[in-house]
């Protein structure tokens, strides 16, 4: 597992399209691209956070699934927020995955005084769920402003084409195959 359960910081950081994405959220639900919120079960905070950590650990699991290791190593270092809960996920690729051991600082949303910030990602948890079914694909909820990718420079495009070839348009398999490296 990533270190998404061992984040003992309370971040206390919010990205400035959390909103822009909830309003999407609201919109899809409306529209009926994303199912509407099971309304006969009050979710507290603690299991809007356990639901988080189910979404960011499955979607740490694909990306390792599908990604080559060269693919991998190519990735940034990311935050995944979950706007929901504010979970935020810390992605750190290494040869054998994502580091289960990192100790993130908070995210880094402004640019410091050398011009460094960290690539995030932004979504909703009802749009994670329906990315990890295989039911939207992660280009689709780009599209839709479901999920936003804010990442400096190349790492965008890098971060970008990682989560579109692992939540394809079109149908995708559980059962993965990966280029041998």
């Amino acid at each position: 597992m990533c270190t998404i359960c061992s984040l003992t910081i309370e971040f206390a950081v919010e990205h400035p399209q959390s909103l822009a994405v909830a309003v999407a959220t609201r919109q899809a639900i409306d529209r009926g691209l994303l199912p509407e919120p099971d309304t006969t079960m009050e979710i507290d905070m603690a299991r809007s956070r356990h639901d988080a950590v189910v979404r960011l650990t499955a979607m740490q699991q694909r990306l390792e699934q599908v990604l080559s290791t060269s693919r991998l190593m190519a990735l940034p270092n990311f935050y995944v927020l979950m706007i929901e809960s504010r979970t935020w996920g810390y992605f750190s690729p290494t040869l054998g995955g994502f580091d289960v051991k990192a100790n993130p600082s908070p995210p880094r949303i402004e640019p410091d005084e050398g011009g460094i910030r960290d690539s995030v990602v932004v979504m909703s948890q009802a749009a994670a769920a329906e990315i990890s079914q295989g039911r939207l694909p992660f280009q689709h909820a780009m599209a839709e402003g479901l999920a936003i990718v804010d990442a400096p420079g190349i790492s965008d495009e890098v971060m970008r084409s990682a989560f579109t070839t692992s939540y394809p348009v079109g149908l995708f398999s559980d059962f993965v195959c990966t280029e041998v490296a």
